[in-house]
């Protein structure tokens, strides 16, 4: 339930203004798709040779990236496997949902069957917003209002497609670009355990880990978001 309006504090710092010089920066619009495939096809422009996936867009880059469906296992490496220079993922996971966090899904969408969403309610920032920034306006109104506006029908739409998703665990090695994991520290939906094995099978990967942070890291901390990008997009560069 987030656009572009995710990465605008990022991208407003010293350092997200460098990144723009010397990356032509494209926002993936997922929340525009109606199905899995279609979210997962907004990643493949083929010029993008670096990567950027926040939460849910994390797991539909890697995807992208190892050649993955709900549907199709993967029976070879992809070739964009080759084409991708550098992936980041931050608060997100490569594994399948836990079980009670589908089954709360599924009571959401049997409610949101016969009710209008409105939005997320204030007592709900507490899952996503560590304790620190639940006052920070400048944290907590972009999320709601991302959340109020793309509405009923992009939840209903996200949460139904993306639900039952396979575990990516297994085929993490396969992965030969470099790659920067950042987790919040007090992260309540992506569990910093996942994230430390993700970080432990790649080949090429490094795990950040953020203190006194919560799952939406980009309003939260984006001074340092963009710190840890351009410091490692320095690297990659020199390395490619």
């Amino acid at each position: 339930m987030c656009d572009q309006r995710l990465w605008q504090p990022m991208l407003q710092t010293a350092a997200g203004e460098q990144l723009q010089q010397q990356f032509a920066i494209q926002h993936a619009a997922i929340w525009q798709q109606t199905d899995l495939s279609g979210m997962v096809a907004t990643i493949a422009a083929p010029q993008a040779a670096h990567l950027v996936g926040f939460s849910m867009g994390g797991y539909l880059v890697l995807s992208h990236l190892l050649g993955l469906s709900s549907a199709e296992p993967l029976t070879h490496p992809p070739t964009k496997l080759q084409q991708v220079k550098s992936l980041v993922l931050i608060a997100a996971s490569a594994g399948s949902l836990p079980a009670a966090e589908i089954q709360g899904r599924q009571q959401v969408l049997q409610w949101l069957s016969s009710h209008r969403y409105q939005g997320m309610s204030r007592k709900r920032l507490v899952e996503f917003v560590h304790s620190s920034q639940l006052q920070n306006p400048l944290v907590t109104e972009p999320l709601l209002a991302m959340d109020q506006e793309l509405g009923h029908e992009v939840l209903q739409m996200q949460l139904s497609q993306t639900s039952l998703r396979p575990s990516l665990m297994d085929q993490l090695a396969q992965i030969r670009c470099p790659v920067l994991i950042i987790a919040g520290q007090d992260d309540r939906l992506v569990a910093l355990a996942q994230l430390q094995q993700m970080a432990a099978l790649i080949p090429d990967a490094r795990l950040v880990v953020l203190p006194d942070s919560g799952h939406m890291l980009p309003l939260e901390q984006p001074a340092v978001i963009a710190s840890e990008l351009l410091a490692f997009y320095q690297r990659v560069v020199t390395k490619t």
